[in-house]
């Protein structure tokens, strides 16, 4: 069960700090799909990012809930 971390008087509940752990993974997954070009082939770029990120924000809470 994922718990709730405070810093410096600051409550972060669970979904907070896997939004905030998603980011750096998704620069990186947003950046190698850059280098290998699987981004021309996408339609909407902006929405294809947002999907991604969505996915790696639910991985990430399915991960800290096991």
């Amino acid at each position: 069960m994922p718990i709730d971390l405070e810093i410096g008087g600051v409550y972060l509940p669970p979904i907070a700090q896997a939004l905030l752990l998603a980011l750096p993974i998704f620069l990186a997954l947003d950046w190698m799909l850059r280098r290998i070009g699987v981004l021309r082939f996408v339609w909407h770029e902006a929405l294809f990012e947002g999907a991604l990120y969505v996915c790696v924000c639910a991985a990430l809470i399915l991960v800290m809930g096991a």
